[in-house]
């Protein structure tokens, strides 16, 4: 229980003055007084929940940064969601540039210079969210499990997972991007795809696919591997590859037959598959380390409308919101039960005995993450990406 130190002190300097006159009674008063502080209820989730709408209510509108794929239908549903669950209408104002990377720099450039939030609510990757973390632009959520509770309940057993460590009611996990290997069946088989990465680096995998410009992928291996072993089995997979490529247009080359498979998301199978199901398309997954991106909604610190904020972050993990929000984005959650396409994958992982990684899976992890913020850590990371692209070794 949180306890007023203001109060506290006052009750102190009354026993204090009292026991110059009352010493005997003086353990008594202040004993009593901080047992009838600690009595006092925590607020009841269904009055959280009503003070959260009519704040909410009064501040009329929420402005949105959201994941780009299905944004327009996840204001959709959202809208609904308020409408048919309190009856109430705001104002949805959506940003769906993406380049989330961009839009949190820019928060942590507006957080430093003590300017008012561009938006009220971002979507990023944990890994960039640390850095506004940092700086005390994220706002922490009160009566987090009260209002879960009455919003999102599924939410609640699993609050370790999706929001974890230091994102703790600050920052939460929507849904996760999760390395794959996607490939063409028809250029190459299941059985044919290399099973890890130390196999993707072997020269018979060479100008067979594409890896992304963005390095998640190789930094993930420092999880695994020592240092070393991890940069020269990233030096090999970089001097394999056929090409750069960003995740989505890798997939349509592959569709057209230029590479055999990619490194990209999962869910960009569910993706093309929704498109067209007779699409040739398959999704695997590396033995040796899966790495796992905690793609995450959070309210900005100093929000203009931190209720509607709230509510809308809630609602993405929702039974219903999650489900909407899958359907128009096809990104899973692992731990929501509610995702469908989480629960599949999370089957094919456990059926081919694939390691799950993320930085902020345990403190050792995290404990690497912080070194790579080092000056040796970046040294090592420059190395690192420069392999990856396929640079000198």
């Amino acid at each position: 229980m949180k306890i007023r130190w203001t109060i506290v002190r006052a009750i102190l300097s009354s026993a204090v003055l009292l026991g110059t006159v009352f010493a005997p009674t003086r353990t008594v008063i202040f004993t009593s007084a901080l047992t009838a502080l600690a009595a006092s209820p925590a607020p009841d989730a269904k009055t959280v929940l009503k003070q959260l709408i009519e704040g909410a209510r009064k501040e009329g509108q929420v402005d949105l940064f959201l994941e780009p794929t299905g944004s327009q239908q996840v204001v959709q549903s959202f809208r609904q969601y308020l409408q048919e669950k309190f009856d109430l209408q705001i104002k949805i104002n959506l940003d769906p540039t993406g380049r989330s990377d961009v839009k949190t720099s820019q928060a942590v450039g507006e957080t430093m210079q003590g300017i008012p939030p561009t938006y009220d609510v971002q979507f990023d990757g944990s890994h960039n969210i640390i850095q506004l973390l940092e700086v005390k632009g994220v706002k922490r959520i009160d009566n987090l499990e009260q209002l879960l509770s009455e919003i999102a309940p599924q939410a609640l057993p699993v609050l370790d997972k999706i929001s974890p460590g230091p994102f703790r009611g600050r920052a939460f996990t929507f849904g996760d991007w999760i390395k794959a290997i996607i490939y063409n069946p028809k250029l190459i088989s299941a059985a044919e795809l290399p099973k890890t990465h130390k196999e993707l680096a072997d020269p018979k995998y060479k100008g067979m696919f594409a890896l992304p410009p963005w390095t998640s992928d190789a930094t993930a291996s420092i999880l695994v591997y020592n240092n070393e072993e991890a940069l020269d089995i990233i030096k090999g997979i970089g001097a394999n590859k056929a090409a750069t490529e960003v995740e989505s247009n890798a997939i349509n080359r592959m569709l057209l037959g230029e590479f055999k498979f990619v490194d990209a998301n999962a869910h960009y199978y569910n993706q093309y598959k929704a498109k067209d199901p007779n699409s040739p398309i398959g999704v695997a997954f590396f033995r040796d380390y899966t790495t796992v991106n905690e793609s995450m909604y959070f309210v900005r610190e100093g929000a203009r409308h931190p209720n509607a904020a709230t509510l809308f972050v809630f609602w993405t993990l929702s039974e219903r919101g999650n489900q909407d929000f899958e359907k128009a984005a096809f990104t899973p959650s692992l731990y929501l039960p509610s995702s469908k396409t989480g629960q599949e994958i999370r089957k094919q992982i456990k059926t081919n005995n694939v390691r799950l990684v993320s930085f902020f899976d345990n403190e050792e992890s995290m404990n690497k993450l912080r070194w790579m913020a080092t000056a040796d850590g970046k040294k090592f990371l420059e190395r690192l990406s420069e392999a990856w692209r396929g640079g000198r070794k």
